[in-house]
């Protein structure tokens, strides 16, 4: 197994950055609003209790010095995000889940998947699948540490099949119910596509991990922009969906990245 050094992991740290510095402009917001409605009558703007609008509020000093961390202290810093992410998304989802009239898989998915809880969720899914990479012994001697970076280096693959098997359903829903040529074309062309990457990356073909990273970073800067839209006021719907495709794709651009040519591993 190769040596994964820590300029391999940069891009890991650039998005888990970004990630802090997105969650840092959202507290700021909120501080604005305490210092103009009050500690407490924020709170009840916002339906929370004054424990978790105290919680909101130490985030804005939090997660700068998170993405500080980062910089600096990369390894504390990987571990520090992902514990504060965890408490995050358990705090916010707790909430949303906690309003709804009607408990259902449906609900829940739709409460989880609002522009906030949505990003939120997405960091800890990349967190979650990264924070190893961070921890491995040098040589990579144990079974457990080749068996993970196996795994990673299958993500884009992983990540192109289910795209393909999405794809293939689409054309066999057309075929039942016909609506437009433009669909066909999209689910055609699409299919043909994720085929022909994952048959690259599968060859270890270097043109494929070229246009792999390409495709992730394409289909992952295309969501971050209906986030981004909706950040400023733009009237367009955001769902889980989209939050945890972003992360995909964040982690499928990781897994490329990181490869070597030479010895690259999506096949042992």
């Amino acid at each position: 197994m190769q040596k994964y050094k820590s300029k391999e992991l940069r891009f890991i740290t650039a998005v888990l950055i970004i990630g802090y510095l997105i969650g840092t402009m959202t507290h700021v917001i909120h501080f604005l609003e305490v210092v103009r409605l009050g500690f407490e009558n924020s709170a009840q703007a916002n339906g929370v209790s004054l424990l978790v609008n105290g919680y909101w509020l130490s985030l804005t000093i939090i997660n700068p010095f998170i993405a500080f961390l980062l910089f600096k202290k990369t390894k504390t810093g990987v571990l520090l995000a992902f514990i504060n992410i965890v408490i995050n998304v358990m705090v916010n989802s707790s909430i949303q889940i906690a309003s709804l009239s009607v408990i259902t898989l449906y609900t829940v998915y739709e409460a989880l998947g609002n522009i906030y809880n949505g990003l939120q969720i997405a960091l800890l899914v990349f967190s979650t699948f990264t924070l190893p990479l961070f921890f491995l012994k040098p040589n990579h001697t144990s079974s457990r540490s080749s068996n993970y970076l196996l795994f990673f280096n299958f993500i884009p693959v992983i990540a192109l099949t289910i795209g393909l098997l999405i794809h293939l359903a689409g054309l066999l829903t057309l075929i039942r119910n016909f609506e437009s040529l433009w669909f066909l074309w999209v689910h055609v062309l699409m299919a043909i596509v994720t085929t022909g990457l994952m048959y690259a990356l599968w060859k270890r073909i270097r043109l494929g991990y070229i246009l792999g990273i390409i495709a992730f970073s394409f289909l992952g800067l295309l969501q971050a922009g209906f986030a981004g839209a909706i950040f400023i006021g733009f009237d367009y719907s955001f769902t889980l969906a989209m939050a945890i495709t972003i992360s995909i794709c964040c982690l499928s651009v990781s897994s490329l990245l990181m490869r070597r040519e030479k010895n690259s591993e999506i096949v042992s």
